[in-house]
This record gives structure tokens, C-alpha cells and sequence, in this order.
């Protein structure tokens, strides 16, 4: 349990001028989880990273209270790693790259029908 941490999380929250619920539901993070920040659990590295970029105070301010306050000096601002396949340095072909865009379209776009068509053949195609 870290009471210093939920305080500058407070504050962090105040200064923008809206309540916890509000906070968590525009950070994109679960309330329950910001719910226990305030009662001093720190939270997992990727929870803290959101909470500091969507803040603006970086991450050593939030954590020890030393540093500034604002994003600067111990702010992370890069992506998680990603391991296995999903990292790997394949380069993706012309053409998979006009294909994946054209998916792209279609899932973004507003024909439902087309957009279900797409999910259940990748189901199916994944099995």
C-alpha cells in the first residue's frame, strides 16, 4: 500500500477537473482499478504508463513524488515490447499491406452486414 501515491493520484485527478468515474471511464482504464490507486495499490506498469500519459505527469512524480510534476524527466512514452511472432521483424508485402487496409475499410466502415461477413470468415479461416 503506497498513501502517497494515491494522494498525487488525487491530485493528478483534480487538476483536471473531473471526478474518478469520469477519470477512468475517458482513461480507458476498469473505475474498480482506479478505485484502488486512491486507496494506495500501485498499479501494474501499464496501468501506471496510462495513467501518467493521460495525466501528463510522469511517472517518478506519480510514483516517489520527486521529478516534474509534468511529463518530462522520467516519463516513458514508448510501447510495451511485444514478444513471439507478433514482434517479428517480417516485413509485410505490398500487397498484404493493400489487402489489410482493405479489411480495414470494411471493418470501419457502416455496413454491419459486411463487417459480421468479415468476422465470421476470419472465425472460420482461424480455425
Amino acid at each position: 500500500m503506497n498513501r502517497q501515491f494515491s494522494i498525487r493520484l488525487t491530485e493528478a485527478i483534480e487538476a483536471m477537473g473531473v471526478n474518478p468515474t469520469q477519470f477512468a471511464r475517458k482513461a480507458g482504464i476498469p473505475q474498480g482499478t482506479i478505485s484502488k490507486c486512491l486507496s494506495g495499490h500501485v498499479p501494474t506498469a501499464r496501468i501506471l504508463l496510462r495513467i501518467s500519459t493521460f495525466t501528463g505527469k510522469s511517472v517518478d512524480w506519480l510514483l516517489t513524488g520527486t521529478g516534474q510534476g509534468k511529463a518530462g524527466v522520467g516519463y516513458v512514452a514508448e510501447r510495451a515490447a511485444r514478444y513471439g511472432r507478433a514482434g517479428g521483424s517480417r516485413k509485410a508485402s505490398a500487397n498484404e499491406e493493400v489487402l489489410v487496409a482493405k479489411l480495414l475499410k470494411v471493418l470501419r466502415g457502416s455496413s454491419r452486414r459486411k463487417q459480421q461477413m468479415i468476422k465470421d470468415l476470419l472465425d472460420v479461416l482461424s480455425r
